[in-house]
């Protein structure tokens, strides 16, 4: 079973050949510990703004049948997260949850003619769908802006799944529906935010786009490996400017994270190409005696495929020097003296290179240059000619990072051994007037000042290490740029190399729950990963923007968090950030505050015999649900196969099938029709024949409780509602159909039934009140029979009050019931 590298066996395999493949440079980061770190800065950047407005649409689930209307769907915002290691099929996923809003279920029934609500869900943090999208990193890339704005591009996001609908196949269509409405936004409305990065022309790193990939571990996809589903996440970064064209990603990479005595979680690798050149142009660039343009070609060791340094092809460093000695008056330079980078045709010898030897950077400078000369003796003699300068200098110098203090991940090349000079200045005929203690001054002085300038122009060059700011790329993933990694050490095999940790402050343990749901009033304790080995002082605080509202308070000891009182609860949704501190480490967790310990979905629904819908309820803590139908109920429940991973528990609930709730025959026998004219019949008697409610129970161990209402119609409807706004109230119009056609049952012949709501129901008009924070309290479910001693002519309704207006609830009954209406409609 293979196992991960030592960081030394990495060294000796980036000694081999270059290993960023073509691009400029790579960043690999533990792939669990950077989901941890996105959660992390998930919160930090979490506040009250709302990524994207809410957004009100309707979904076809069956044309001219079935619909579900979202209504102010409110969208947290997106958290990215890395699900799988592949290189060939590296995803992420981008969440984000339904906080906020209302749904409907609308139906329409063979023959009938308008819609009827038949369903009602309300979204929250305890228990709101989700909207999940797919993002395939083979065709998504990542790009940097020229403000430096780093964001992956959306438009390409693909498998759209929202979970707000009772089978994968609902939820699917609903995530297409929500897909569409995504396409039709601008461009620039499609873009996920990572960071920004402060960009300038002068940086020595100046990031264009990357692409994200996954990659497994050794044995990250051997099951029963201890390296199981273990993987890292790699950034494949192109630099402005740069010439590598249109990278390809490697089908197999190196796996980049070795161990140490604990594991490496980040890696960073620097081409050596595109280090070296830049290294050396942007040096001499900053010397002010470079003269004319200058060029470089390649090279190589003959033996791997490594660009093991650089070496000049043009320019020329021209210093002006003049100076004295004991007998030397003046020695002057008129063109100064010439340190030429590369020979003419006649001179082979002549070089300057940088190049990759044993980990180090070394520079050669090799040369021979004659150059005019004029010096005035102390006996007031003057010589004029040449001289002749060649000489042979190698210095090493050696990558360092500062692993602590204010400096921490700052790179720099410091000298390593001592420098080796050999030189000879040869004075022509010409200056051959000159005394033996005047040449030998001469000469000395010619040799101190070449000495001089080629360490001061390889040291220049040497200072741009300084510039390199590497750990400044992790800003293109994290928002914590450089501060979001802890470097080790830095080695220079071929390419750079900086292995280090990923944000060792942040990841060193986590607060759990990181995101939990706590009852106005109530109690939520946090605990740590890294249990009672370190000492925690928790704090609790508002999202910015929030500061004037009560966040409750936390046992600065414990992590024992109590939320304010519900009278204090300002907003519906209503969020505080936790964070748990040991020395110089912390973590975050995000926690709502809720006005109600249990939400269950649907709050009511009305279904058909045969039928089978989803039921799903969480409670606050995730304490476990318990479903009960209660006696009486004519359905059933079994458990849901495929639960909702995003909800805490589901349930199925059964219809009865037709022959044992439906009537076969709607005239009852003599002793019945006799019965119901007689005083002991009741009017709640009729409401019994037609429509059956079975109540789901939900409930906890510590006493929450919560019901479901299911409408099971026990006769089939024959009448229908005709929905028209009155005052602060609905008035409902009672239609059936006969031989004649369509009418509108007169006021005698009705009998109303208002089955369950808070409001008032009178002849047809009813009003809601205020919501007293029941279920019951956000809808009103109403019936009307038509007298008739034959067949049962009635209809029910669902109002959704006050979930929705009444206005908001016309408009969606009387929408067009053509399907390119619902899916293309301006929201």
């Amino acid at each position: 079973m293979a196992k991960k590298e030592t960081l030394e066996e990495l060294v000796e395999f980036l000694k081999k050949a270059p290993s960023t493949h073509r691009y400029d440079a790579i960043l690999a980061y533990d792939r669990f510990r950077a989901n941890t770190l996105l959660l992390q800065e998930y919160i930090d950047r979490f506040d009250s703004d709302q990524y994207f407005e809410p957004v009100t649409f309707s979904t076809v689930i069956t044309p001219g049948v079935r619909w579900e209307k979202s209504i102010d769907f409110l969208l947290d915002k997106p958290r990215l997260s890395f699900e799988n290691s592949s290189l060939s099929s590296s995803r992420a996923d981008l969440t984000m949850r339904i906080t906020g809003g209302n749904q409907l279920t609308l139906d329409k029934a063979s023959g009938a003619a308008v819609k009827k609500v038949s369903g009602v869900k309300m979204g929250d943090a305890l228990d709101g769908p989700a909207l999940h999208m797919r993002i395939e990193l083979d065709s998504t890339s990542g790009s940097v802006t020229q403000a430096g704005t780093v964001y992956i591009d959306l438009k390409k996001a693909s498998a759209f799944y929202l979970s707000f609908a009772d089978t994968d196949e609902e939820n699917m269509i609903g995530g297409e529906r929500y897909k569409r409405i995504f396409d039709s936004w601008p461009d620039e409305k499609k873009i996920y935010v990572l960071n920004k990065l402060q960009m300038m022309e002068t940086d020595f790193l100046q990031p264009e786009k990357f692409v994200v990939r996954t990659d497994a571990a050794p044995s990250g996809k051997v099951r029963g490996s201890d390296q199981y589903g273990e993987g890292a996440v790699l950034l494949f970064v192109t630099m402005k400017g740069s010439d590598n064209g249109d990278a390809g990603i490697p089908e197999e990479m190196h796996y980049l994270l070795p161990n140490a005595v604990v594991d490496y979680t980040m890696n960073f690798l620097l081409g050596n190409k595109f280090l070296i050149a830049r290294m050396v142009t942007r040096g001499l660039e900053k010397f002010p005696a470079l003269v004319g343009p200058f060029e470089v070609k390649y090279t190589t060791d003959g033996v791997s495929t490594h660009i093991t340094g650089i070496q000049a092809t043009a320019g020329k460093v021209v210093v002006p020097v003049a100076g004295s000695t004991a007998n030397l008056v003046s020695i002057e330079f008129p063109q100064g003296l010439t340190l030429s980078l590369v020979g003419d045709e006649a001179d082979d010898f002549t070089r300057f290179e940088v190049k990759a030897v044993n980990e180090k950077l070394r520079f050669e400078w090799y040369g021979k240059q004659a150059s005019p000369v004029t010096i005035n003796t102390k006996t007031e003699r003057v010589a004029s000619g040449r001289a002749v300068c060649r000489w042979e200098y190698t210095i090493d110098y050696e990558f360092v990072v500062e692993t602590s203090g204010d400096e921490i991940g700052k790179l720099s090349l410091k000298p390593f051994g001592t420098p080796t000079l050999r030189q000879r200045v040869s004075p022509d005929a010409d200056l051959n007037t000159l005394w033996g203690d005047e040449m030998e001054e001469f000469v000395n002085f010619c040799e101190d000042k070449i000495d001089r300038y080629l360490a001061t122009t390889i040291g220049i060059i040497a200072t741009v290490a300084e510039e390199i700011d590497a750990f400044r790329l992790n800003g293109l993933l994290f928002r914590g740029g450089k501060e979001a990694v802890q470097p080790s050490t830095v080695r220079f095999p071929g390419d750079l190399t900086l292995p280090g940790f990923l944000a060792p402050a942040r990841t060193q343990f986590e607060v759990q729950p990181s995101e939990a749901v706590v009852v106005a009033g109530g109690k939520q304790e946090f605990v740590t990963t890294a249990g009672s080995d370190l000492p925690m002082k928790w704090t609790v605080e508002n999202l910015p923007g929030e500061e004037d509202d009560n966040p409750g308070s936390i046992d600065e000891a414990t992590g024992v968090y109590t939320a304010p009182p519900s009278s204090e609860v300002l907003r519906s949704n209503k969020r505080v950030i936790v964070t748990a501190t040991s020395g110089s480490s912390y973590s975050k967790a995000l926690l709502s505050v809720n006005l109600r310990s249990i939400a269950v979905a649907p709050l009511v629904r009305a279904v058909n015999t045969g039928a089978t819908i989803k039921l799903s309820a969480a409670a606050l803590g995730r304490e476990p649900v318990t479903f009960t139908l209660l006696p009486g109920a004519k359905g059933s429940l079994t458990p849901d196969p495929a639960p909702d991973p995003e909800v805490q528990q589901g349930m199925l609930y059964i219809a009865p099938p037709a022959a044992s709730s439906y009537e076969a025959n709607p005239c009852k026998s003599e002793a019945w029709r006799r019965l119901r004219a007689t005083a002991a019949w009741r009017i709640e008697d009729d409401l019994a024949e037609v429509l059956a409610i079975d109540t789901v129970e939900v409930t906890t161990e510590s006493g929450g409780k919560e019901q479901i209402p299911i409408l099971l119609p026990l006769k089939p409807e024959t009448h229908w509602f005709i929905h028209e706004a009155e005052g602060d109230g609905v008035r409902l119009k009672f239609w059936g159909e006969n031989k004649s056609g369509q009418y509108e049952v007169p006021a005698d012949l009705t009998t109303w039934y208002l089955v369950s709501g808070n409001g008032t129901l009178k002849d047809g008009l009813y009003t809601p009140v205020a919501t007293d924070g029941k279920p019951l309290s956000n809808y009103a479910v109403i019936v009307a029979v038509e007298t008739n001693n034959h067949f049962w002519l009635w209809s029910f309704v669902i109002l959704p009050f006050p979930l929705v207006t009444p206005e908001v609830l016309i408009e969606k009954l009387t929408e067009p019931d053509d399907p390119a209406f619902n899916e293309g409609r301006e929201l």
